[in-house]
């Protein structure tokens, strides 16, 4: 199959559970395209749980359509368990051991800085990812490049990892680079490992978590990896929560969490959205003449961004007594059962009445905009669309 003059790429990004709203747009996309139609998405980048769902995208690159719903059927079904151990005895043993290590001054022992335990995911992507397809994919023509991002602990370096054509090549800027890999379950767990939640994840000689957290230019990847168009599916509201009514309260542990990950997995793409949009201005004053510098030529980017219609965090409050005793018990105790400190719970809200609504909401708001999608996908110039500018419902 032959490649195509203009990639378009789809950038998934991170946000734990919140990221099965990622999985009912992409069925809402599958809808518009048909049913003969092949992938729309010659570049994959994923990044915490969106790598998860880019990478099974990736993996089934000969039929969308057979991605879409294998990546359905994995969000209606994931429990908790899939994802953590949720158990109280395993939550006690584990605090338990962090906090002896920090009473004594000991070493915390490894994976134990975290939250929760994630081992029980490490299995499920084990179990569910074929990552010998990746190459076949490339070779067919069907992948262009899978990216996944993660951050270096050592270094404080955002890295995406990717697997790709041939003819792609690393690249280094201010603290960020792309490096060429096979890659692997690790690279998923790395990329997933939020800080103080989930453990930090081993890569060759480094240590890696969320590849949210250092990733300042998250649009970057796709453009070195050779995309000319951009699909953004975030996972929250670029522009913040309604404040509640009446005076403020005291910030709990969780609302601070909450907002610091609503920083990690939300501002940096709407800040380089931003980037983007005065970016592609400037290019749309130069002259055709112009475009062309020193052997570059710089072009406009075209983007589509699609993010929730409605406050995620408060649909998760509606959840919430569905998730095992004891992490309830934790998050209850941390704030995160009410108000703004519901975003914590969001991210780890992995119960499959949340992650349905979260389904039907990404298609549901995906096919609201059918029209613009439906010609963005078929290459008309459609410029930069920007971010809707919606009330939360």
């Amino acid at each position: 199959m032959p490649r195509l003059d203009h990639q378009t790429a789809i950038i998934l990004s991170g946000g734990g559970a919140r990221a099965a709203y990622q999985v009912g747009a992409l069925r809402a996309i599958a809808h518009i395209v048909g049913e003969n139609a092949r992938m729309p998405f010659q570049v994959i980048c994923g990044t915490s749980a969106g790598a998860i769902n880019a990478t099974l995208l990736a993996i089934n690159a000969d039929d969308f359509r057979r991605g879409v719903a294998r990546l359905t059927r994995w969000w209606r079904r994931v429990t908790v368990k899939d994802i953590y151990h949720a158990d109280l005895a395993t939550l006690a043993r584990h605090s338990a051991r962090f906090l002896a290590s920090v009473l004594t001054g000991g070493a915390v022992p490894a994976k134990v800085a975290s939250m929760f335990d994630n081992a029980p995911l490490t299995d499920l992507l084990t179990r569910e990812l074929d990552f010998a397809r990746l190459d076949q994919q490339i070779e067919a023509g069907y992948l262009q490049a899978l990216s996944i991002n993660a951050t270096s602990y050592t270094s404080g370096h955002a890295v995406s990892f990717f697997q790709g054509a041939k003819e792609l090549r690393p690249w280094h800027r201010l603290r960020r680079r792309g490096q060429p890999t096979q890659l692997a379950t690790e690279h998923l767990m790395a990329s997933t490992a939020i800080p103080f939640v989930f453990p930090a994840s081993r890569i060759d000689e480094d240590y890696y978590m969320d590849g949210s957290v250092r990733q300042i230019a998250p649009l970057s990847p796709a453009l070195h990896l050779g995309a000319t168009r951009i699909v953004v599916l975030a996972v929250g509201q670029f522009a913040g929560q309604r404040p509640p009514n009446g005076p403020a309260q005291y910030p709990s542990f969780a609302q601070v969490a909450g907002h610091a990950l609503s920083s990690v997995f939300l501002d940096n793409m709407g800040a380089d959205i931003e980037r983007l949009t005065q970016y592609n201005r400037m290019i749309d004053r130069l002259p055709p003449s112009a475009r062309d510098a020193n052997g570059m030529r710089v072009n406009h980017v075209d983007a589509f961004v699609l993010s929730p219609s409605r406050d995620v965090a408060g649909l998760a409050l509606t959840y919430v007594d569905t998730l095992p005793g004891a992490v309830r018990a934790v998050l209850r105790g941390f704030g995160s059962t009410q108000g703004s400190g519901a975003n914590l719970t969001s991210y780890l809200l992995f119960d499959r009445g949340f992650c349905r609504a979260l389904l039907d909401l990404g298609y549901n708001d995906a096919m609201a905009r059918r029209d613009e999608l439906e010609s963005f996908l078929a290459g008309e110039a459609a410029n930069f669309l920007p971010l809707p500018g919606r009330e939360f419902s």
